[in-house]
């Protein structure tokens, strides 16, 4: 029995040492809340029943990366705008975490595709003043 209590304690002390992921303010399971991420993510805006949701929250990436928009369940689903930490950024339609819909994308340049998505693709788009070059791919 001694052997199973001590095996149990190390077990204990070891997941909670390896996890640094934490509600750090307000209610992060039903509510407003900031959660922080073991990779340092954090999270700022509206949960339920302990996944990210509700038409407007911050997640900023330990990369730098940035989105601020709407989500479902835990994904970004709705309205939103994603920020690259090294320029360019997207804003419009998400479904299941995917620019689906109707979107733009700012290039660093400022260049804008604008047009229809489709999983994370252009599938039709205008290019607006500031003419992209063959230097600058679509992102996929």
């Amino acid at each position: 029995m001694k052997k199973y209590l001590l095996s149990l304690g190390l077990l204990t002390v070891m997941f909670s040492v390896q996890s640094n992921a934490q509600c750090i303010k307000g209610n992060c399971y039903n509510g407003t809340g900031t959660f922080k991420f073991d990779n340092g993510d954090i999270y700022d805006g509206s949960w339920r029943q302990g996944k990210i949701h509700g038409t407007s929250g911050k997640y900023e990436f330990a990369n730098g990366d940035k989105y601020d928009g709407a989500y479902v369940d835990g994904k970004r689903h709705g309205v939103g705008k994603y920020t690259w930490s090294k320029g360019g950024s997207y804003t419009g339609s998400w479904e299941e975490d995917r620019r689906n819909g109707f979107g733009s994308y700012q290039w660093p340049n400022s260049s804008t595709y604008r047009g229809y998505w489709k999983d994370d693709q252009l599938i039709d788009l205008e290019i607006l003043p500031g003419e992209a070059t063959q230097e600058q791919p679509l992102l996929k």
